[in-house]
């Protein structure tokens, strides 16, 4: 049974609509990429401020200080993982059109080819010129791979139940660091 092709109109037709929910998403997801990498800095400078209060402020011991901080920094990492999905996903577009643009047609013909049985002896076309391009071909689909793993990772009930928890961490944290610098200006 053999596959129908699609017309060259099919494929124009198919990377327009790409291109459309590409243009309506993006935004979206510039905007929680922009809000979860603010949280996670306002978090981050939190961090620090509990970290300066214990050992230099309190007098704590410096294990004491860097086991608090390490603790408090788990939810900025679920935070930093998402924003490194999320800007991920905002590459996607370009990674997918360069991998269209400088591919599509080569591939297109090699199929072809193998389908019609015209298959070549690797070491007689070897060059320079086609081991870099293989290359640079295997990166794009290493870096589409990778884009696509992450949108997987972001997709995960697990994950965003520990970004939910973790965002719910930053209020306890703000209003520790408050008292904190609260109770260092009225002491």
């Amino acid at each position: 049974m053999s596959e129908i092709e699609p017309t060259a109109a099919d494929i124009q037709v198919r990377k327009g609509a790409l291109m459309r929910l590409f243009d309506r998403l993006l935004p979206i997801v510039d905007a929680i990429a922009d809000s979860v990498r603010l949280a996670a800095l306002l978090g981050l400078v939190m961090v620090i401020w509990i970290f300066v209060w214990m050992t230099r402020l309190n007098d704590l011991s410096l294990a004491t200080g860097l086991t608090v901080t390490a603790v408090a920094s788990l939810p900025l990492l679920v935070l930093l993982f998402y924003w490194w999905g999320l800007e991920g996903v905002k590459k996607l577009p370009e990674t997918v059109a360069q991998m269209a643009g400088s591919a599509g047609a080569e591939v297109r013909s090699h199929i072809q080819g193998i389908r019609a049985g015209e298959t070549r002896k690797l070491l007689s076309h070897v060059s320079l010129g086609k081991l870099w391009e293989l290359r640079s071909l295997a990166d794009e689909a290493r870096e589409l791979l990778g884009s696509y793993a992450r949108v997987g990772a972001l997709a995960s009930p697990i994950l965003l139940v520990l970004l939910f928890l973790s965002l719910l961490f930053l209020i306890p944290l703000g209003l520790v660091s408050l008292a904190l610098a609260a109770q260092t200006l009225l002491f």
